[in-house]
């Protein structure tokens, strides 16, 4: 989620759309106010800084939360061990289904 601050008033069709309102003085719904925060998705934010039919920036953004990513050292290893899994391999460690590759020696003739 992104958090913004109003700092043009504006009438907002998609006003349940946001998250977290907080308001700088009494509100009406629908209607936000300078200095009222609220938090919203990227597409409502390109929205209100300009992406609309007026070209009228009406927010600023002032957080933006970076999704935590957990257990990311977990799932490595899960997707290197399902890898590992897949692939049958021979006595010698090799894939099935391949060949060892025998370095050939050059003949040399002696004269």
């Amino acid at each position: 989620m992104i958090k913004c601050e109003v700092i043009n008033r504006f009438d907002l069709k998609d006003f349940g759309k946001l998250k977290n309102i907080q308001r700088k003085s009494v509100g009406i719904k629908g209607s936000l106010f300078v200095g009222d925060t609220f938090e919203c998705d990227k597409e409502m934010v390109d929205y209100l800084l300009g992406n609309n039919a007026l070209n009228k920036t009406v927010v600023k953004v002032v957080e933006v939360e970076i999704p935590e990513v957990k257990n990311v050292d977990e799932s490595i290893e899960r997707i290197e061990k399902s890898a590992k899994e897949e692939v049958e391999l021979n006595e010698f460690g090799n894939p099935v289904g391949t060949r060892e590759i025998k370095s050939k020696k050059k003949k040399t003739s002696k004269k």
